[in-house]
């Protein structure tokens, strides 16, 4: 009896440690088998008083291609600041926001590009001097990988776009050399257009070595850890796997609260004056819960939400979001949380060319953003007034335009450097996004959308998806033919009012 009682301890011993190795931290496991085999970057950057920031970046590029390469782009995002750029990263609209205190003006200067130590020939291309292109020694085979060192300099301007400082923040995002996507026989090297996120990029390891002034609080994307502090400097080394992007976001006289979630740390930080921090805090909480419940395991250990100077409403980034301090009422900011942490799934986990197929994670995110506030009830949105506005705000925008006697564009299916301004760009992505989800809801029902959601994360995550792998996921998720129902919308052939 004994004997038996034993065997089927073991047994039992034996079920649940099999049984632990598909439950519980399944998402971390996910990560990290996300993070091999991709491409690394090994930065170390030091941000003076001057405003500048000096780096190494050492990369090691993995071939992830199917076919033999001679060169590996970057983009340069920073040089879209400079005096001489003709592609401006703000429109004369908002023009005055960007530069509060006047117009000002940064620039990124690549000083040398090595590879295996030894001196390389490199180029900037693109359409606004935007790329960096590295001519390789020898071809490189699908799978193989290459060491690629780059020196460079970073002038930041004074402003409140992502890239920039003001007042007492400091906003990095889209501020390193980074690996361009090559996909069609070329390099994606698109211009940092005003409207829209024109960004894209695969995920890749980061490891930062990061020397600022001892006065600034730092978030960002990954986990850092204090290596030193001497004088009025500390230096970070912060690290994260299967990434997208790499931001850093730092503030002075800021005040921060977190809270956990099981392994996941979340934190807000606001100024130290703002009294809406514990506000500001639960709303992000309440929305990593909401979207992991429904879409799916946030994959990473920490998210940063950031109050800051921006002249848009907010910005995502893998781990790290920003919030504008232009916000002007509690509502505003939830509203502008809610969206931003939204991208953590549209966008940072799953990834899409958000040049081409702005829809695929703007209109995803702002439709997340409507299913959260039906779910919470306590804000006092309703889903319901949500699609009524967004179904005003629509047919008032398409009235104001037909009496201008301007051509109507309806698109979705542009890329952001074709529509006609922001406001274009945001009726057709963000407006009509939802009203199209909306009326995809009414045909297949809420369960079944919200199904599609979930397979289509659960297939994509660490991946580029496209606009057909979205519909296909809805497709099969529903059971219901789709196709022709969202290319409508898509390609602008629903008339608004008629569903």
């Amino acid at each position: 009896m004994k004997k038996r009682i034993v065997n089927f301890f073991s047994i039992c011993v034996s079920f649940i440690f099999i049984l632990s190795l598909f439950v519980g931290c399944s998402p971390y496991k996910e990560l990290e088998k996300a993070s091999k085999g991709i491409s690394s970057y090994k930065i170390t950057a030091v941000l003076d008083d001057e405003m500048t920031i000096s780096a190494t970046e050492d990369v090691v590029f993995v071939n992830n291609t199917d076919v033999i390469l001679n060169t590996v782009c970057f983009n340069l995002y920073g040089r879209a600041f400079r005096e001489d750029a003709s592609v401006k990263p703000y429109t004369s609209i908002n023009e005055a926001k960007c530069f509060p205190n006047g117009k000002s003006y940064g620039d990124m200067e690549i000083k040398s590009v090595k590879i295996g130590g030894e001196e390389a020939k490199f180029s900037i291309v693109g359409k606004d001097d935007n790329a960096l292109e590295v001519s390789l020694e020898k071809e490189l085979e699908p799978d193989e990988k290459v060491l690629i060192n780059i020196e460079f300099v970073l002038r930041l301007a004074e402003n409140a776009h992502r890239l920039g400082y003001l007042n007492e923040s400091v906003n990095l995002g889209n501020w390193f050399p980074i690996i361009a996507v090559y996909e069609r026989g070329e390099y994606v090297i698109e211009p940092y257009y005003s409207t829209g996120d024109p960004f894209y990029s695969q995920i890749a390891n980061f490891e930062v070595d990061f020397t600022y002034g001892k006065d600034y609080f730092l978030s960002s994307t990954g986990n850092a850890k204090r290596i030193k502090e001497i004088g009025d400097v500390k230096q970070d080394k912060i690290k994260a796997k299967a990434v997208r992007d790499f931001a850093i976001m730092l503030t002075k006289n800021s005040k921060t609260k977190s809270k956990k979630i099981d392994e996941l740390l979340v934190s807000y930080t606001g100024y130290e004056e703002d009294e809406n921090i514990d506000y500001c805090l639960d709303v992000s909480v309440k929305a990593v819960k909401f979207f992991c419940k429904i879409f799916g395991d946030y994959p990473y250990k920490k998210l940063d939400v950031v109050k800051a100077p921006f002249l848009h409403g907010g910005m995502e980034y893998p781990a790290v979001v920003i919030v504008s301090d232009t916000m002007e009422s509690e509502l505003d900011y939830a509203k502008v949380i809610v969206h931003e942490i939204a991208h953590q799934w549209w966008y940072a986990v799953v990834g899409n060319n958000e040049i081409k197929e702005a829809w695929l994670d703007e209109s995803l995110a702002e439709y997340s953003t409507a299913l959260f506030f039906e779910e919470y009830k306590e804000f006092g949105v309703s889903y319901e007034s949500l699609i009524s506005e967004a179904f005003a705000g629509y047919t008032l925008y398409a009235d104001i335009v037909k009496s201008i006697e301007q051509k109507l564009n309806t698109s979705m299916l542009l890329s952001v450097n074709e529509y006609a301004g922001d406001y274009e760009y945001s009726y057709m992505i963000y407006v009509k996004g939802v009203l199209m989800f909306d009326n995809v809801r009414q045909v297949i029902g809420k369960e079944r959308l919200i199904k599609g959601f979930k397979r289509y994360y659960k297939k994509y995550k660490f991946k580029v998806a496209t606009t057909d792998d979205f519909i296909v996921s809805v497709k099969k998720a529903s059971g219901k033919d789709v196709e022709g129902l969202f290319d409508s919308w898509l390609q602008g052939k629903t008339i608004i009012g008629a569903f």
